[in-house]
């Protein structure tokens, strides 16, 4: 049985066993993330993020919520969750292309940043002059040492590397080990004063080894 899914089940009994009590509601959002914080299951910390902030959307690691405040919490789901949360947290990895860390828990359970709004491949075209699939083709080229890919240098790979966000994309994913996959999602990327602004940085090599592999 693989070891996620077990471990997984292990939660979700202790849950049961423990019944453990959820905080009052509220409308604060540093008490809500502290109560979060607080809670000793992922299951718990779901339960009581559910009745206190807006659900954007889930993942196999984290959930996402709007705040009051408009900014964006991830709250992990999971070990998978920790561990993303951790990666895009670091405090290193900082870049004019990349979301804002505006606050996390000690231990990753949650994690804050700006809400933005998502961008559609024409508009990363219009805001970089370089197609979104030209772009993604030279990133996984370019992060081929990460991802332990063979691929060959793309057709268009020599004008997209002229291109200020790929030389950006491409020191920080070989700095911090950013595995390409999610880069080339057009979902993991918003938009902010005119520039796409990649929203989701936490697959990092050894997550994705630890984790998926």
């Amino acid at each position: 049985m693989n070891i996620n899914k077990i471990a997984r089940m292990i939660d979700t009994f202790y849950s049961l066993a423990t019944a453990e009590r959820l905080p009052k509601d509220s409308d604060d959002l540093s008490t809500v993330l502290k109560n979060i914080e607080s809670l000793e299951t992922f299951a718990a910390k779901k339960k009581y993020a559910e009745k206190n902030l807006k659900h954007l959307s889930s993942g196999s690691s984290r959930i996402v919520y709007l705040t009051k405040d408009k900014t964006v919490v991830k709250v992990a789901k999971n070990d998978k969750g920790l561990a993303q949360n951790e990666a895009e947290a670091n405090p290193k990895m900082k870049s004019r292309y990349l979301n804002k860390i505006l606050g996390k828990a000690k231990d990753f359970s949650w994690l804050e940043t700006n809400h933005l709004e998502k961008i559609t491949t024409k508009e990363f075209e219009n805001m970089t002059n370089i197609s979104f699939d030209d772009f993604c083709e030279a990133v996984s080229y370019g992060l081929k040492d990460v991802s332990s890919s063979s691929r060959k240098k793309p057709d268009n790979f020599d004008k997209v590397k002229k291109s200020s966000i790929y030389r950006e994309i491409e020191r920080l994913g070989n700095k911090f080990k950013l595995m390409p996959g999610d880069i080339g999602r057009i979902s993991s990327w918003g938009t902010k004063d005119g520039n796409p602004i990649l929203i989701d940085s936490g697959l990092t090599k050894k997550v994705y080894e630890e984790f998926y592999e």
